[in-house]
């Protein structure tokens, strides 16, 4: 099945009680739905995926029957905080595999935020238009 939409990057929130967060990663990992996912930050899941949020709102309901969820799309050029650097690169990358860790990137100004139309933000990181 080749699809030709669009990679999003979406953020999942939720509450964790009585969620099997294992069968959670393995959908993730192993998913054709899912491009990417990281999870630096406790209950929080960045994805990339060709899905619009309401469909894979649809496919993460089994994991949260009892519980409630938010799927956003994130707009990767407005955004900001505190993470690893390895996090800010991954928003950039372009997955071809599932399962490698991102790549470190040299020229990044400091470790753990980022401008991306701040002078010096490698153009190496930016997205493909």
């Amino acid at each position: 099945m080749n699809d030709d939409r669009p990679v999003k990057v979406y953020i999942l929130n939720f509450w964790s009680e009585g969620v099997n967060l294992l069968s959670l990663h393995q959908y993730l990992h192993d998913s054709v739905d899912v491009v990417a996912y990281w999870n630096y930050i406790p209950l929080v899941y960045c994805i990339k995926s060709r899905l619009s949020s309401t469909e894979l709102a649809q496919k993460l309901l089994p994991f949260f029957p009892q519980n409630y969820f938010l799927v956003a799309e994130i707009n990767e050029w407005n955004l900001n905080g505190i993470v690893p650097p390895e996090a800010w690169h991954w928003f950039y990358l372009d997955h071809h595999e599932k399962g490698r860790p991102p790549a470190a990137v040299a020229g990044l100004d400091t470790p753990y935020r980022h401008d991306p139309l701040a002078p010096g933000f490698p153009s190496s990181l930016l997205p493909k238009k």
